[in-house]
């Protein structure tokens, strides 16, 4: 969809001993369950967690009703989700409740 770089600062972040901010480029939107929308963004860089190297976040905007294209085009605080296959998702397809494994909050700030 963009192939844009984000910038994503995780908030609570603990348990994360990854990089905080971490730098992903924007690929395409993904349906979830009863209307969601995802944006799914890969790492610029190599993004390891629980041992395991993470292909892709989908993120959505935190806050109900709020459309897809907050998180895509401005500055926004979003849920973000892993896969729970841990392969990733691919565009076109509609995902349901399990696909999605809720991780953290945080804030998406789009490309300058």
């Amino acid at each position: 969809m963009s192939n844009n770089t984000y910038t994503l600062e995780i908030y609570d972040d603990e348990d994360y001993a990854g990089p905080n901010p971490v730098h992903l480029i924007g690929q395409f939107v993904v349906r979830g369950p009863e209307g969601t929308q995802y944006y799914v963004l890969k790492p610029s860089t190599p993004l390891m967690l629980d041992g395991r190297e993470l292909s892709c976040l989908a993120i959505r905007p935190h806050y109900d009703g709020d459309p897809i294209n907050n998180a895509i085009e401005s500055n926004c605080t979003v849920g973000i989700a892993l896969p729970a296959n841990g392969t990733g998702y691919k565009e076109g397809v509609t995902y349901g409740f399990n696909d999605f494994v809720f991780w953290k909050v945080g804030k998406i700030k789009p490309p300058h």
